[in-house]
């Protein structure tokens, strides 16, 4: 007997019984792990289109300063990371933005991991960027132009983070905005001030570097806390 004809004998005489329940068996079933990585790499394409290109648009800005400008392109380019970091602020806002805080809290990845994943991969790429920038235009000082470009783009951070938080909705982005520009032009009067880029004003960045390391890392931790009240709520 042929197998085709076994397998039409066997359906013949033992027949299978169609499923019952099947939709409810599979949905009762519990997802997959995810790691937090892939989890943070799903985010990515979650990001908004306009956060990677102000981000592409200010490093593709300094490199063409680099090049026209050379004496003057580290300093302009420090007035141009807190506009970078406005992007990337306004996605730990974007769910109260748009209304979409009750969805994303009810979904797999709550509205904790959510915040946490697209910050996470937007300041990951920021960070590369910056270093890129650092090497490019620290003219053989990459740790002094990465502690320049670091500071402004922190400081707007830290100003963007805690306007969020306090201010809801558009108000808050408006708000944000301004705390990108107000920096970014205290970033262009500072070149003005005598000694302020020379070598024995250096320890007063990296003063005002860790201040500004340890603020915003407080201001995420409160970010983050306040997505877990809403989940309380």
């Amino acid at each position: 007997m042929k197998k085709r004809e076994l397998k039409k004998a066997l359906n013949t005489a033992f027949p299978v019984p169609p499923p019952e329940k099947k939709r409810a068996l599979l949905r009762a079933l519990p997802p997959p792990p995810v790691s937090h990585l892939r989890m943070m790499l799903g985010q990515i394409s979650y990001v908004n289109f306009i956060t990677w290109a102000i981000s592409l648009a200010v490093f593709a800005g300094a490199l063409a300063l680099g090049r026209f400008i050379p004496a003057d392109a580290l300093w302009v380019t420090a007035a141009l990371t807190p506009f970078a970091a406005l992007a990337a602020v306004t996605e730990s806002g974007r769910p109260a933005l748009y209304g979409m805080e009750e969805l994303e809290l009810s979904s797999r990845f709550g509205l904790r991991s959510v915040v946490l994943g697209r910050m996470g991969a937007v300041g990951l790429v920021h960070l590369v960027l910056l270093a890129a920038l650092a090497a490019a235009l620290g003219d053989g000082s990459f740790f002094r132009a990465g502690v320049y470009l670091l500071t402004p783009y922190l400081l707007a951070d830290l100003l963007g983070l805690a306007a969020m938080r306090r201010v809801r909705g558009k108000e808050g982005l408006y708000v944000c905005a301004g705390a990108a520009v107000l920096t970014a032009g205290l970033a262009l009067a500072l070149h003005g001030v005598r000694g302020v880029y020379a070598p024995e004003g250096f320890r007063w960045w990296l003063a005002v570097l860790a201040a500004a390391v340890c603020l915003t890392g407080r201001e995420y931790v409160k970010t983050i806390r306040k997505t877990e009240e809403l989940s309380w709520n």
